[in-house]
């Protein structure tokens, strides 16, 4: 019988964790976000959404998966009910110290698996500035892989190559999620945006009208089963090409 190569590590007991560190010193963190995502998905959808892909990613790949990382970099909702945002710094801190606290007891490579958008920034911010050559533990980090794929294969348009509340999310919270998900209140919606947004203060915030940027009535619970298989795939590729470039495959 094969090794088990993934372990829910919130499931876990302490001598089942560290048996499984032992032959398997690797680690998948989701990192979520708490944020509004317009009338139809819950506060949680990011969240749900990088678990989720990053249980499926262990088991096409191996590590031990952490507990789902609630609360994101999400600036971009400051002051919008029902978000909330840790601050940069905050944030880096916590990275940080989730890759020391792995690494003392053992795990040798970190994947920070993201669900929103913003926590990659700073993910990267922490890890050249804090970890790299610092904590013993190689990192690799990035949104759930596959997205570009998923745009592509959508009915519907992006919003200016984002995501959020839109098909691609509604579908996979479709699949995950469907007593959460309120298809009678989806709706269209394609923001205005000025000429400087993303490149000024400018922010979801301040454009938003619904909280949904696409279409989330062209979602599916078909499509999302599909996409949640196409990020686990592709996701679980990238982390085992990282792990056997540091000779950890």
């Amino acid at each position: 019988m094969s090794e088990q190569v993934f372990l829910e590590m919130g499931k876990a007991t302490r001598p089942e964790i560290e048996a499984f560190v032992a032959r398997c010193p690797v680690a998948i963190v989701p990192m979520g976000s708490t944020e509004q995502h317009g009338p139809h998905l819950p506060t949680a959808t990011d969240t749900i959404i990088a678990e989720a892909v990053a249980l499926r990613t262990a088991q096409k790949s191996k590590g031990l998966v952490l507990p789902a990382q609630p609360y994101g970099y999400a600036w971009v909702w400051k002051g919008v009910p029902a978000s909330l945002t840790m601050n940069f710094d905050s944030y880096v801190q916590m990275v940080h110290d989730t890759a020391e606290s792995l690494a003392s007891w053992g795990v040798k490579a970190v994947y920070f698996l993201s669900g929103h958008g913003a926590n990659p920034q700073v993910i990267k911010h922490a890890l050249r500035e804090t970890i790299s050559n610092k904590v013993d533990v190689k990192v690799l980090y990035g949104m759930y892989q596959g997205i570009g794929e998923m745009m592509a294969e959508a009915d519907s348009d992006d919003w200016l190559g984002d995501l959020h509340a839109d098909e691609i999310e509604t579908s996979l919270m479709l699949a995950l999620a469907p007593e959460l998900v309120h298809m009678d209140l989806a709706v269209r919606d394609y923001p205005e945006a000025p000429a400087d947004y993303g490149k000024s203060e400018e922010s979801m915030r301040h454009v938003m009208n619904t909280g949904v940027f696409g279409d989330a009535t062209r979602a599916t619970r078909e499509k999302g089963e599909r996409w949640l298989e196409l990020a686990a795939d592709r996701s679980a590729a990238f982390w085992l090409n990282f792990l056997n470039r540091h000779e950890l495959g």
